[in-house]
């Protein structure tokens, strides 16, 4: 059903991953530092208390949706969200140590787009490029939120 289109962003923090994972997780003061919106479903649930199949609330500025959490571990914070057969993607936050600045972290967001409309996310797509310019400006809003803090 349609081919699987990938898109990555990718950004180089001056932090360890630690404390990458931690900002990020910090979901009640993303207000603070950029326009993204993340939150559980289960509001008694922290951010380091969720676990895979949890329902998350997330409004990127440009698309409101309910995915659910697929990993939420040291490395990685990760969920599928899905509206099958036409639209689905599984997102992907990764934090790893840098191999280009020492004591530093490499920070990426990928996601794999399925179904029916999966080719809106191909190579020359608008919508790709609003999308990739949105992930890319939460990068740079991380980046400089957890050096802030470091």
């Amino acid at each position: 059903m349609g081919q699987t289109q990938t898109m990555v962003a990718e950004i180089e923090i001056q932090a360890s991953p630690e404390t990458v994972r931690s900002v990020f997780l910090d979901f009640s003061r993303y207000k603070e530092w950029n326009g993204w919106k993340v939150e559980s479903s289960n509001s008694s649930k922290r951010p380091y208390e969720l676990r895979p199949k949890d329902k998350l609330k997330v409004d990127l500025g440009t698309m409101k949706f309910s995915p659910t959490l697929l990993q939420n571990s040291p490395d990685a914070f990760e969920w599928h969200g899905n509206l099958w057969p036409i639209f689905s993607g599984k997102h992907e936050f990764k934090w790893q140590p840098s191999s280009k600045n020492p004591g530093g972290t490499t920070f990426r967001q990928k996601e794999d787009f399925t179904g029916l409309l999966a080719f809106l996310m191909a190579p020359g797509r608008s919508f790709r490029k609003k999308s990739l310019d949105n992930w890319k400006s939460f990068n740079a809003d991380l980046k400089k939120e957890v050096e802030k803090r470091s």
